[in-house]
């Protein structure tokens, strides 16, 4: 299987400059706020990055770790409802004047229910069931290419402010499903902000974030976490799950015990009537490894100590008529900085660095591969890039970067400047 250089999914560029930083962007307030605590019905277990959208508005949210989430709205919104997605369970509509000055609301998500019909449900090792998925991809997916435009943004993260954030609108050329090419994507249009203090020591290049988006199709790109053919994981079916109003194969996988390889492990989700892959949520399994910092750093100063925490990763996917595309991806790498030669190395500084894709338009006609100098290659660095597709009327009144919203919610502010454009 691949070594370090196949799954190298994010690269990091860290050098020593003396750097100047712009003002922050400021949220603007809202009338009132809203919280509460989104739990299983079925388990009263917290459920994590579940969506809270407020219907009809611009205005949406995710719950955290423990299932909590915080809202700000305006006091248009009183009679409007919150519509709370989350994975495997049924959506549920709250009245939001039911939420106003009530902090402690618990609400209760019911599980979906499954029409299996004559789905023959299949429980414990999952091997075959994942290798007759890959093996399904070429009939599954696109076997044309076709061209996709893109919203994308990257962030940094230190502790837990914000310190570089960058979004961009991309034409993307998205190669078939039965060949070997590569995808393709150049910049029409993008922007940054940055809040660097000049105490600062450490410039971090987010290098190649839109090539690991688009490498992040695991199912143009299967061999980057499974090889050939998933030969070093175990695969075990957990459950049917609702997705979209259809039954799917929950399988967990991880690496064999003994295999001292950096892998993967986490969860894939097979369309129950196609096999096709409809999304995969996973992690690298750096947790205490001293080398998973080879895979992320291409260089750095001798005195500097880095721990990789956390990668984590999502592929999602969408159906039309019959076939799978490329619908959504994001990275999240966490790591610890520290530096030798200060205090003994005793404080470190933690990091993260996270990309989001989310494709807001496909066509298939006019379907034509960029020339090689508009290309992003992976080693481009996408905030110095963007410098040069700058356009403040561009964005209209969305003209504050937030980088605590939803992605799903920055492309609602911007959808008639999401699609293709005519020549």
């Amino acid at each position: 299987m691949k070594k370090y250089t196949v799954i190298n999914l994010l690269l990091l560029l860290l050098c020593c400059f003396p750097l100047f930083g712009d003002e922050k962007d400021v949220l603007q307030a809202q009338p009132f706020t809203l919280r509460g605590r989104i739990l299983g019905g079925d388990t009263r277990a917290p459920l994590s990055n579940a969506s809270v959208t407020v219907a009809n508005m611009n205005i949406s949210s995710v719950t955290n770790q423990d299932g909590y989430f915080t809202l700000r709205v305006p006091a248009s919104a009183q009679n409007s409802k919150l519509i709370i997605r989350y994975l495997g369970y049924e959506n549920l509509e709250v009245p939001v004047i039911t939420l106003v000055d009530k902090p402690n609301n618990h609400i209760m998500l019911v599980p979906a229910s499954i029409q299996l019909g004559d789905l023959e449900v299949v429980s414990g090792d999952g091997s075959e069931l994942m290798r007759e998925a890959l093996r399904r991809i070429p009939q599954n997916y696109s076997t044309d290419p076709n061209m996709m435009v893109a919203f994308y943004r990257e962030s940094i993260k230190k502790n837990a402010n914000y310190i570089s954030l960058v979004e961009a609108v991309l034409d993307v050329y998205k190669s078939s499903y039965r060949s070997y090419e590569n995808d393709q994507a150049k910049i029409y249009i993008g922007r940054k902000a940055t809040d660097i203090s000049p105490r600062d020591t450490v410039l971090m290049k987010f290098q190649g974030g839109i090539s690991t988006a688009l490498m992040l199709d695991v199912a143009k790109n299967p061999d980057i976490v499974f090889g050939e053919r998933g030969d070093e994981y175990t695969f075990r079916i957990e459950r049917m799950i609702n997705i979209n109003n259809k039954p799917h194969y929950e399988i967990n996988f991880e690496p064999f015990a003994g295999i001292k390889d950096i892998l993967f492990r986490g969860k894939v989700y097979l369309d129950a009537a196609s096999l096709a892959i409809a999304r995969m949520e996973f992690n690298m399994n750096v947790e205490d490894r001293k080398d998973a910092a080879n895979i992320f750093i291409r260089r750095k100063p001798a005195r500097m100590r880095v721990d990789v925490e956390e990668a984590r990763y999502i592929a999602d996917f969408i159906e039309h008529d019959g076939k799978w595309f490329f619908n959504y991806s994001s990275t999240e790498v966490k790591f610890r900085v520290r530096w030798t030669n200060r205090f003994f190395g005793l404080f470190a500084t933690n990091y993260t660095i996270g990309s989001e894709m989310a494709i807001t338009d496909r066509y298939q006609e006019s379907v034509n591969k960029f020339p090689r100098n508009e290309r992003i290659r992976s080693t481009d660095v996408i905030a110095e890039k963007v410098e040069h597709f700058q356009d403040p009327e561009f964005w209209g009144d969305y003209n504050v970067i937030e980088p605590d919203i939803e992605i799903t919610n920055a492309i609602k502010r911007l959808s008639s400047r999401l699609l293709r454009r005519s020549e």
